[in-house]
C-alpha cells in the first residue's frame, strides 16, 4: 500500500503585502498594511482575476497584514473559495508551510504567509523552475510577490517536487500593464 501524501496540482504562494512598520504598543502580529501595501494588494488582486487564478483553499496567516491582503484579494477570486486561518503560518517554518500544503488534500492551494517562510518554501519546492522565474526568486521574495507552481508529484516527501513556472510581483504587473 502506498501512504504517500497526494501533492496538489498547482501551488501559490503569496507573501503579505507591504505593512506599516510598528508603533508602539503594536504587536508585530498585528501590523497592518500601509498605503502601498493596500495599493499592491489590488494590483495583485487584478493579476489573480485576469488570470483566472482559482485556488480551492486558500491558507492565510490570521496575522493581520495577512488577513488584509487576503480581504483585497479574495474578491478577485471564486465566492465559493475555502479559506483557512491558521496562526502557525506567522511563527513556523517553512517545513511547516510544505506540510499544510501537502494535507490540505486539495487540487490547488494558495498561502497568504510572510518571509522568510515564503520564500524559503518557494526554495524547498522549486525542483525545476523558468529561467525568469528562477531569477527572480534568487534576488528575494517580494511584498505581495505570487509565486506559481505546477506538480503532479505524490511523494512521501513533498519538498523539491515542483516546477516555479512564475514569480509575479505588483512591480512587474504594473510595468507590463502600462506597455
Amino acid at each position: 500500500m502506498n501512504d504517500a501524501i497526494p501533492f496538489p496540482k498547482t501551488v501559490y504562494l503569496l507573501r503579505h503585502a507591504h505593512a506599516a512598520w510598528a508603533r508602539p504598543g503594536l504587536r508585530d502580529f498585528d501590523r497592518p498594511l500601509d498605503q502601498r501595501g493596500e495599493a499592491d494588494a489590488a494590483i495583485m488582486a487584478k493579476v489573480i482575476r485576469e488570470r483566472g487564478i482559482a485556488p480551492q483553499l486558500v491558507l492565510c496567516s490570521s496575522a493581520v497584514r495577512c488577513q488584509q491582503t487576503w480581504d483585497i484579494i479574495s474578491g478577485a477570486l471564486p465566492a465559493d473559495t475555502e479559506i483557512r486561518l491558521l496562526e502557525s503560518l506567522y511563527s513556523d517554518d517553512y517545513r511547516h508551510y510544505v506540510r499544510q500544503i501537502a494535507d490540505s488534500r486539495a487540487q490547488s492551494v494558495m498561502i497568504v504567509g510572510h518571509n522568510p517562510m515564503i520564500e524559503d518554501t518557494a526554495i524547498a519546492l522549486a525542483f525545476t523552475a523558468d529561467e525568469k522565474a528562477a531569477r527572480r526568486l534568487q534576488k528575494g521574495f517580494p511584498t505581495a510577490g505570487l509565486a506559481i507552481f505546477q506538480t503532479n508529484r505524490s511523494e512521501e516527501n513533498p519538498e523539491k517536487g515542483g516546477y516555479l513556472s512564475e514569480l509575479l510581483s505588483p512591480k512587474k504587473a504594473s510595468k507590463l500593464a502600462n506597455h
